[in-house]
């Protein structure tokens, strides 16, 4: 039996001592015991999704769990799991190749969510409060320096929202439509801010990881630092700056550059970089120990992150989406270089690196980056129950001064042909999240 880790909660230590883990399927394994070894990295809402699949799990008869599994178990059995050579104790590269090239991929992906679903129409069952729900907000801002085409910018958003022109107020010019929104007046202190992100703060449900702020550049990171600096509302919000975190990146991809494009090396230098001790490439900001593995792991993902700004901001949100279930997510894009050639970005590669050329900023590329990659997110946030009904997004488009709205009908907000002043927008989504 595994050493069963000590800060785990009591029920789940002594449902893991009566031989829990011994009923679960072998795909399960690796999720499971990562999960469980990983335990103070993980987030409140991912606390509550293993205690419910595990205790789920350790309420049935022997038989019921077998029952509940049976779908999952005769799946690997056509697929050979048990002939692979299959990790049980983490989730790795070859785990995934192994498990996506199986002509029954699909159906096994849907019998493990229907093992999850399982579980938590069990915990709304026996836990009256399980299913509540509160205000939430998702505020994507294009910046101003990335032209976008008023005509046709909304297109992709197929007429499930509207747009709405804003006015902008001088305070904001300088300082951004969007830390305007979230921050309040520049001149104002954090105390007397009437921001989102304080109505956020103040809400009687208020908890770690319920507010996170995410920049493909820095100039929002650095206001929302300026503001709470000496600031003593709690809970503080979750804070990633891309170019904040650049020390971390670069010795990241330093790593993913050596790696030869072969699974086995692959995982061999990913079980490195899970282990190496990140902590001084990181920024205050990050030194929760949580926040600090959410990074790394977002930076294993090989999908961009590490390399382009915009990329780190679209998984970013999605992942915390995910995984945090925030009632506040706001994101930022930014200019980003353009893509040199005969690099491996979509991989690993930094081009910055393996590509002597100098970098050239790319503000149309990235104004289409960031069109798609705000729907992008929104997409996933309406992937999960919590953001499928009292969610509010809003997405700005400062060089139009408009802004695209998706809101349930409780929400106050009416379209108007005439611009809504930032100010009174502000109000609104202040007093929806609190």
């Amino acid at each position: 039996m595994p050493e069963i880790p000590a800060d785990l909660p009591i029920e789940l230590q002594h449902a893991i001592a009566d031989g829990l883990l011994e009923r679960l399927p072998l795909t399960f394994l690796p999720f499971v015991q990562q999960q469980l070894r990983e335990w103070d990295f993980l987030f409140p809402n991912e606390h509550k999704s293993v205690q419910r699949l595990l205790l789920y799990v350790a309420s049935l008869t022997p038989a019921q769990s077998a029952a509940l599994f049976s779908d999952v178990v005769q799946l690997e059995e056509k697929m050979g799991v048990r002939t692979w050579q299959f990790s049980t104790t983490e989730q790795t590269i070859q785990n995934s190749s192994l498990l996506a090239r199986s002509p029954y991929f699909q159906q096994w992906r849907q019998a493990v969510q229907a093992v999850f679903n399982a579980a938590d129409a069990y915990a709304i069952r026996t836990q009256p409060n399980a299913a509540a729900t509160r205000n939430r907000l998702v505020l994507l801002d294009i910046p101003g320096h990335l032209p976008v085409e008023r005509a046709t910018v909304w297109d992709r958003w197929q007429g499930i929202g509207f747009a709405q022109p804003v006015r902008i107020p001088d305070a904001a010019r300088t300082s951004g439509s969007l830390a305007f929104l979230l921050l309040g007046e520049p001149d104002h202190d954090a105390a007397s801010s009437t921001g989102v992100l304080r109505a956020s703060q103040q809400h009687a449900e208020a908890a770690p990881a319920q507010a996170w702020i995410i920049d493909a550049g820095d100039s929002l990171a650095q206001a929302a630092l300026r503001r709470l600096a000496g600031s003593t509302a709690k809970p503080a919000p979750t804070l990633l700056g891309y170019k904040e975190l650049d020390a971390y990146r670069q010795k990241f991809s330093q790593q993913m550059n050596s790696m030869r494009k072969d699974l086995a090396d692959a995982d061999a230098v990913y079980d490195r970089l899970r282990s190496v001790d990140v902590r001084p490439w990181c920024p205050p900001e990050v030194a929760e120990p949580s926040v600090r593995e959410f990074v790394r792991s977002l930076f294993l993902s090989g999908n961009g992150a590490v390399i382009f700004g915009n990329s780190f901001v679209e998984w970013g949100a999605s992942e915390a989406l995910r995984r945090a279930r925030p009632a506040l997510l706001v994101a930022q894009f930014d200019v980003r270089p353009r893509p040199k050639p005969f690099t491996g970005v979509a991989v690993f590669d930094n081009p910055d690196q393996v590509n002597p050329l100098p970098s050239v900023d790319d503000p149309q590329g990235s104004s289409l980056d960031a069109q798609m990659l705000a729907l992008y997110i929104w997409l996933a946030a309406t992937r999960y129950e919590e953001y499928q009904h009292a969610t509010v997004c809003v997405c700005l488009a400062d060089s139009i001064a408009e802004a695209y709205v998706i809101a349930p009908p409780e929400f106050a907000l009416t379209r108007s042909a005439d611009p809504l002043p930032l100010e009174s927008l502000r109000h609104q989504l202040s007093a929806w999240l609190a």
